[in-house]
């Protein structure tokens, strides 16, 4: 019997390592960035890395994060470190540095998962402006192999994120732009909406918004109604891997009844976790990813039972749409009702 039970053992834990085996564990990837801003402006700010403070992620200090710098901090050996138990900890390492032109770095990552490996910067001028490219080549550790992939896709927004708060912190006012603000746990009423169905790939819902309102509310007109909201999207289904969703196209009514073609439903009321998006719209995938992390952070309970919204506040038709305000609702259980929630009708794969 006991000879039985440790081959069982011996046979999981073989089953285990040969799973875990067919996963290299790399990490590989970059990402590149036009900066409205001289090269010698961008390379020092990443080249002292007392200026990583002010534009990486990693290093925010209303995250309560303990940053630690050596006595040099733009040259080869120079180190900075960081430590949050609740965000991130790591350090980076500069190797190689080639003035104006290359950064090489060491990265190493503690949490929220573990990786180490290398970090190589490149700049070029184009004209008055800047290419910045920042690639990222490391490794998980071999528990964390079969979870490459989803490492790789946060380390990715948190580069994008990095390379955009670099170059709001250089490029002029008129350029793309934008902010994100954590406002926190609030109410939200409930809201009927009128709709229509969307199912399809999230870059082309933008679009899909734009088209969809503009009917509806050509509709609501033709009823001798108004709008008694701003328009939303209801999130019922999202796979990151696919970058599909399926949501509604929604605009907030006081009536109770459908309207020809537009079926009307109701939001019920929830708390919800709100962050809002200030400016360039390109930046939401962003502002959802920071969201979660920061839910995470504060052991906040997400609630299935509530569809996750977007509402847009306010539009802009300019170029660099920086006068956009986007709120994101994450419904979160109530702290007094901790409970698993039941039947999840929403998804994020």
């Amino acid at each position: 019997m006991i000879s039985t039970l440790v081959f069982v053992l011996l046979f999981c834990v073989v089953a285990l390592l040969v799973y875990m085996g067919r996963y290299s564990g790399r990490v590989q990837f970059e990402q590149t960035r036009l900066i409205e801003a001289p090269l010698e402006a961008v390379y020092a700010n990443v080249a002292d890395l007392r200026n990583w403070q002010q534009w990486s992620p990693w290093l925010q200090a209303e995250t309560g994060v303990d940053v630690v710098h050596g006595d040099q901090t733009d040259k080869a050996g120079s180190r900075c470190s960081w430590d949050s138990t609740s965000m991130s900890a790591g350090m980076i390492e500069h190797l190689r540095l080639v003035s104006q032109q290359r950064i090489e770095q060491r990265l190493r990552l503690r949490h929220p998962f573990a990786i180490a490996g290398q970090c190589n910067w490149t700049f070029d001028k184009e004209g008055e402006k800047t290419v910045v490219t920042w690639a990222v080549r490391a490794r998980v550790p071999f528990s964390m192999r079969a979870f490459a992939g989803t490492v790789k896709s946060s380390l990715v927004l948190d580069c994008r994120y990095s390379l955009d708060m670099l170059a709001s912190r250089l490029e002029p006012a008129s350029a793309p732009h934008y902010q994100i603000i954590h406002l926190g746990v609030r109410d939200i009423p409930a809201r009927q909406y009128i709709f229509r169905n969307y199912q399809g790939p999230i870059s082309t819902l933008p679009e899909a918004l734009r088209r969809s309102t503009g009917e509806m509310l050509e509709q609501l007109a033709a009823h001798g109604l108004m709008a008694a909201g701003a328009p939303m999207a209801i999130y019922f289904k999202t796979n990151i891997k696919f970058r599909t969703t399926v949501c509604h196209i929604g605009i907030p009514v006081d009536v109770v009844r459908d309207l020809d073609s537009l079926p009307v439903r109701e939001l019920a009321a929830h708390k919800a976790y709100v962050v809002q998006l200030l400016g360039n719209p390109s930046a939401l995938e962003i502002a959802w990813y920071l969201a979660m992390q920061r839910m995470v952070s504060l052991k906040t309970q997400p609630d299935q039972r509530s569809p996750p919204s977007e509402s847009y506040l306010g539009s802009d038709d300019s170029v660099s749409g920086n006068d956009c305000v986007t709120e994101l609702h994450l419904p979160i259980l109530d702290r007094t009702d901790q409970r698993a929630a039941p039947d999840a009708k929403v998804s994020i794969d």
